[in-house]
């Protein structure tokens, strides 16, 4: 009997150790390839914008917009187009990652891809989740219509212009 009860407490000792409540649960999604990216190629770009929205990095995000960046979406209530420049870019992607719990984003298909050198557009798909609590998520899909610049070919890409072709 002695030997059943050291067994157990043992058993109990052992699967309790290795659970902490307190401890934030182990990431198991397939993230392996997010980071940062190598600006200078195109596929670095996007791997960098992805880093910077998952880890909420203001500073990193505002180095991969040029300085004379163009956000567009449509108002499909009101039936216009509206745009905003680079400082209130910034400041709305703050508000966003500063008031969100969860924020993952995840960059998809190139659906085109057209240019030379020194400026490219590139529309690709992509998938937001935002959630203002843990609990409450927003799924965000469409397509990003992207203008990335730089002024020499050893240079970094940089987003000149973004039109927000989403399904939100």
């Amino acid at each position: 009997m002695a030997r059943w009860l050291l067994i157990g407490m043992i058993t109990t000792l052992a699967v309790g150790c290795s659970i902490n409540p307190f401890a934030p649960r182990l990431d198991t999604s397939d993230r392996n390839n997010v980071g940062l990216g190598d600006q200078r190629t195109i596929d670095g770009f996007f791997r960098t914008f992805e880093f910077a929205y998952i880890t909420k990095d203001t500073a990193l995000y505002s180095q991969l917009l040029a300085d004379r960046f163009t956000f567009l979406y449509r108002d499909f209530d009101n039936g216009v187009d509206v745009a905003w420049q680079r400082d209130i870019e910034l400041v709305t992607t703050l508000g966003l990652f500063r008031n969100t719990e969860v924020i993952d984003l995840r960059w998809n298909s190139v659906i085109f891809q057209d240019g030379d050198s020194l400026q490219t557009q590139v529309i690709r798909s992509f998938r937001l989740r935002v959630g203002f609590r843990a609990t409450d998520l927003v799924e965000i899909t469409g397509n990003a219509n992207m203008t990335l610049v730089r002024a020499a070919a050893s240079d970094v890409w940089k987003l000149s212009r973004w039109r927000d072709e989403s399904n939100f």
